[in-house]
């Protein structure tokens, strides 16, 4: 338990602040760890007693749906001024930082500014890496087309930073998935990069009873923050051409963000075939929603890296329908515990639920596998992964040194 490191946490909500707390526990159970956070975060309940934390922000609240939904203050942006606090790393003396969450242009200026990258080994984890010279163009196509003035003018204050950001040293970079490797490198990324898996977030079967909660006939899921790179009104159109075969079909949507002004029509045509909780759910009502259904849909037009979501839905031993993009085809269709379709394909994406809801046991079978994926990647074993990653890039710069 000699190592020491810290994990900086830069962000008060969305799924990042469970993958830390997650990641976080499960490493200290062979190092010292500290997490460097923001004074109040959703994960604040989850961090383990051997975890020690420090409150070192004031609380940052943008995320993918705040963005969305125009939900920004001035408060909120000039809180970003209190991450110079990083420099408390220095009373830590770690042997290695790890920025878990990805890495904010203005962590980055401040871990430049006190040469914490020089004086320490830098690990980063990309869950969603986009090269900084497309920022601009993609996040504005998918988030800010019909974003607040407010929102715009947040969102190009963070482009203009990822521009003009000093390059800190970083040791080595973690990503999800082989095709985000792939990315990397051939955007130039010259630092060693390595594969580790998202973990599966068990926490949730542990809360509220949601293990006592029943599953119901014909019940589907969409789960997470809404923005137009998850798909959710692909999901939307195709509720009619289920209810056709299904009638009694349910799609539950449980998430905060904007629901597409387009989807409305068939949402107030077909009531009974929906149930919609659009908020930021508590960690509490999570495992509800997640029992109650038979199928969990994740309909994305992109994904670079990792889904929360379907790490949720391997936990509680759900079969998942998704589609063919990122790694989906490897985490959900090759290991059998799904479908897989085209994106924004509302036909095909109708047809594959149809077939899971009415098929009992193929349901059954991949329900299993799911549990099986959940076991493959334990907290532990991603810990574990973890500690070697540090292992190398301690030796490497001491072998450079």
């Amino acid at each position: 338990m000699g190592m020491k490191v810290v994990y900086i946490l830069p962000t008060s909500v969305g799924g990042l602040p469970h993958y830390v707390a997650e990641l976080a526990n499960a490493v200290a159970n062979y190092a010292n760890v500290t997490v460097i956070k923001p004074i109040k975060t959703t994960a604040d309940n989850i961090f383990s007693n051997n975890v020690k934390i420090v409150n070192a922000f004031k609380p940052f609240i943008i995320s993918f749906a705040s963005l969305a939904k125009g939900e920004i203050s001035f408060t909120s942006i000039k809180n970003i001024i209190s991450y110079n606090n990083i420099n408390v790393i220095g009373k830590i003396n770690p042997d290695i930082i790890h920025f878990a969450a990805d890495l904010p242009p203005i962590l980055e200026i401040f871990t430049y500014l006190h040469k914490l990258d020089v004086k320490y080994r830098t690990v980063v984890t990309f869950h969603d890496y986009i090269p900084r010279r497309s920022i601009i163009l993609r996040r504005g196509r998918e988030l800010l087309a019909d974003a607040p003035f407010l929102t715009v003018i947040a969102q190009n204050i963070n482009n203009l930073l990822n521009l003009l950001k000093p390059e800190i040293k970083i040791d080595g970079i973690i990503v999800h998935s082989k095709k985000t490797k792939e990315k990397l490198i051939k955007s130039g990324v010259s630092r060693r990069v390595y594969v580790i898996p998202h973990g599966v977030y068990t926490f949730f079967r542990e809360l509220n009873h949601a293990r006592s909660i029943k599953e119901e006939n014909n019940c589907i899921l969409f789960f997470g923050n809404i923005c137009p790179v998850k798909g959710l009104d692909t999901l939307i159109k195709a509720i009619p051409i289920i209810a056709k075969k299904i009638p009694d079909v349910k799609l539950i949507i449980a998430g905060d963000g904007v629901i597409p002004k387009k989807n409305w029509q068939i949402i107030e045509k077909y009531k009974s075939n929906f149930e919609i909780h659009n908020y930021f759910i508590p960690n509490e009502e999570v495992g509800k929603f997640f029992s109650r259904a038979c199928i969990v849909v994740i309909p994305n037009r992109r994904q670079e890296g990792h889904s929360g979501s379907l790490t949720v839905a391997y936990s509680f031993g759900k079969p998942v329908v998704t589609t063919n993009v990122g790694e989906f085809p490897i985490l959900v269709k090759e290991a059998g515990c799904g479908l897989v379709v085209p994106p924004e394909n509302p036909k095909a994406l109708a047809e594959a639920i149809i077939k899971l809801l009415r098929d009992e046991n193929l349901r059954k079978k991949m329900s299993k596998n799911a549990l099986k994926m959940a076991e493959k990647l334990s907290w532990d074993n991603i810990a574990k992964m973890h500690i070697k990653v540090y292992e190398e890039v301690l030796n490497e710069r001491r072998s450079r040194s």
